[in-house]
């Protein structure tokens, strides 16, 4: 197992950058579209994480250097053989926010290789969601060391693209009909009588 070196996984993961960061925006778009704002912030973390991997999986399909392992309640990504990628929403403290579990312990610890890519360097693509839940602020490369982090860089890329909100179009509004207007009576009174 080889322990992650930052020069190595950047200059790897480099000609990757755009595709990840339009896996990204695609995902945060989908998730908009779909109607954000679950009552629980877990219910649109698990949105917004599917989101991710569904978005992930089309974009990396048959892409020249790119290997997709689909397993367990994720997937993971192998760049060029050498780096393995997982995407992980970010906690608080920038790292990717996880469950302890088997699978993730072994993931997060560096000595423990990957089965299906036992010389990769294992990392995390750590999106930080902004203030509203509606997007992403920034995106970071992470190697970790179970709950420590190795290292960390902001992937480069720019700002999250424009996200447009759906707009609700409003149902047309039926003409007004105009009101008729009631003769007045007065007008047509004959001197001394009803009006006829």
């Amino acid at each position: 197992m080889s322990l992650p070196v930052e020069n190595e996984v950047r200059k790897t993961l480099d000609p990757f950058n755009g595709r990840i960061r339009a896996v990204l925006d695609k995902a945060f778009k989908d998730f908009i579209k779909k109607g954000a704002g679950n009552m629980y912030k877990r219910t649109d973390s698990a949105d917004q994480f599917d989101g991710v991997i569904r978005a992930a999986i089309a974009e990396f399909t048959n892409a020249p250097g790119v290997i997709i392992f689909p397993t367990g309640s994720t997937a993971r990504f192998l760049f060029d053989g050498k780096v393995l990628v997982r995407f992980k929403k970010a906690s608080r403290k920038g790292r990717g926010s996880n469950i302890p579990t088997g699978a993730n312990d072994n993931f997060l610890d560096p000595a423990i290789p990957f089965a299906d890519a036992p010389q990769a360097m294992k990392v995390e693509i750590c999106w930080k969601v902004n203030e509203l839940g509606t997007g992403y602020d920034s995106v970071h490369v992470t190697a970790r060391n179970g709950d420590g982090k190795l290292w960390s860089y902001e992937m480069p890329g720019g700002n999250q693209g424009i996200i447009e909100f759906p707009q609700k179009t409003a149902a047309p509004q039926p003409r007004r009909r105009s009101v008729a207007k009631l003769k007045d009576s007065a007008k047509n009174k004959k001197k001394g009588g009803e009006a006829s």
